[in-house]
């Protein structure tokens, strides 16, 4: 026989050896005792029970195994391939405990053996039957598992685990491919073990349709906090407005910090207004993060309950919760497609623009720039000369936005700090503003030792459109950093086909 066929048939030679070695264990070493007759009539009954009850077990299996075949005609070659190892190892086992147990009955037979083999061989005859259960039962599960689609616990998380994963590295989502995941993660979702569930909810994130949808809702009641928090932030992601009143019943009964925090994103998310009253009422939550979380959302959704709430709650608040008021009251009021009157915002931002906290009047500045109500030109002016340079660069960055033209002077200025990122914030802000009185100022930040001034130089000249820029930009085509020389490029473009006109 060759090597490589003894390698083929490893198990049937291990399995044969052992029944060589186990019939000569069996078979030796009998004793003459007078009374072995006498007492192997009282234990004559157990093999023979043994090899009925393993004959009766495998039979079972075999039914197992034709029935699992017959529900899959159309791949049996396919399944067959996959379950031949764990039914060899099953029909070996039966196998081996029946033979083993018909020699202990033809050693009883004999009547002469001493009472100590006896209870060794009776002890064998019973581990041997244990052990064929415990084969054909995990076989037979792991049978019915891979034939018939049903997963224990630890296989429905392994597999979904390789989906989520599969998902991280594929941009195209496996999920939206393969309908059949999609399913197997909703009927996940009514597996015992929370962590199956909370696991299948988080794929189900990357899906969508109603019957996700509708999977997802169910959780919110889930006994387990951490399948309700996966289902409440999912939702978020792919609901629709169907998902915000579920939302809004589970926010006003949940005690579990977490899910409020995700549930009140995800109502942000919808951006369904039947959720601003639940969550003004959310402002004043005992938990710090609910608090945070609730003005976001807040700013998100607009609207002029939403900020009124906001502005109220403004100097009542602690200073995390200020600064994300401030912060969405820019979102809040900047929503002008809504009909908003953007006043209140401003004045009460306006206000803050003078607060001790330099995170503070930095956030507000940002904001007002959002508003472009033309009221904060000239606050936003005297901040430029805040002594925090962030509250300074927010200040530019936001009268860029706003396009004051007032503000060029004191721009200009700003070319000359010794912060890189001033300077750049102010290049930007004076190609927004477009004034031609920059464009000699600009030009000589062509050769600032910043290549990020120099680019943005190159975008705000071209966005001005003055042609005696024409030249200088030309020599920056020699840059050496390639993101000047591209933006200098894309700026000659423009400014030719604006002369072509």
């Amino acid at each position: 026989m060759k090597l490589t066929t003894l390698k083929t048939y490893k198990l049937e030679v291990f399995f044969l050896f052992a029944l060589v070695i186990l019939s000569f264990l069996t078979l030796s070493g009998n004793g003459n005792a007078d009374n072995s007759a006498a007492s192997s009539g009282g234990t004559f009954w157990l093999p023979s029970t043994v090899m009925q009850s393993v004959a009766a077990l495998y039979a079972v299996f075999i039914a197992i195994f034709i029935l699992s075949l017959q529900s899959n005609s159309d791949s049996t070659n396919s399944i067959a391939n996959r379950i031949k190892p764990p039914l060899k190892m099953v029909s070996y086992t039966a196998a081996g405990t029946i033979y083993f147990n018909g020699l202990i009955l033809i050693v009883f037979s004999f009547g002469s053996f001493s009472e100590a083999k006896m209870k060794v061989l009776l002890v064998s005859s019973l581990i041997s039957m244990v052990l064929s259960l415990i084969a054909v039962v995990y076989t037979s599960i792991n049978l019915l598992s891979n034939v018939s689609g049903l997963k224990t616990s630890s296989e429905k998380l392994a597999y979904i685990s390789d989906l989520l994963r599969g998902q991280e590295g594929n941009p195209v989502n496996p999920l939206k491919q393969n309908e059949k995941d999609t399913q197997f993660c909703i009927k996940a979702l009514d597996d015992e073990n929370p962590e199956v569930r909370a696991i299948a909810a988080e794929a189900l994130g990357q899906a969508k349709g109603p019957e996700v949808e509708k999977a997802l809702l169910e959780l919110l009641e889930d006994k387990n906090s951490r399948v309700r928090i996966t289902a409440a932030r999912n939702l978020g992601r792919i609901g629709t407005e169907n998902a915000a009143e579920p939302l809004i019943k589970r926010l006003a009964v949940d005690k579990e910090p977490v899910f409020r925090v995700c549930a009140i994103e995800s109502l942000g998310n919808l951006k369904d207004k039947r959720a601003i009253e639940p969550l003004i009422k959310n402002l004043d939550d005992k938990v710090p993060e609910v608090r945070l979380v609730a003005a976001r959302s807040l700013g998100i959704l607009g609207g002029d309950k939403a900020e009124e709430a906001l502005i109220a709650k403004l100097n009542k608040s602690s200073p995390e919760l200020q600064k994300q008021i401030v912060l969405s009251l820019g979102n809040s009021g900047s929503k002008k497609t809504a009909g908003l009157d953007s006043k209140k915002a401003a004045g009460a931002l306006i206000r803050k623009l003078r607060d001790k906290d330099p995170e503070l009047r930095k956030c507000a500045a940002e904001s007002l720039g959002k508003l472009e109500d033309p009221e904060s030109v000239d606050p936003l002016l005297e901040c430029l000369g805040d002594t925090n340079p962030e509250v300074r660069n927010a200040a530019a960055y936001s009268l860029g936005t706003l396009r004051a033209e007032k503000a060029t002077d004191s721009l200009l200025g700003m070319l000359t700090e010794e912060d890189s990122e001033l300077r750049i914030t102010a290049v930007y802000a004076l190609g927004n503003i477009g004034s031609r009185r920059a464009v000699d100022a600009l030009l000589k930040t062509l050769e600032d030792s910043n290549p990020w001034v120099r680019r943005y130089a190159a975008d705000a000249l071209a966005k001005i459109g003055d042609q005696k820029a024409t030249a200088p930009l030309v020599k920056n085509l020699n840059d050496p950093d390639p993101e000047v020389r591209w933006a200098t490029a894309e700026a000659l473009r423009l400014l030719d086909k604006q002369n072509s006109r």
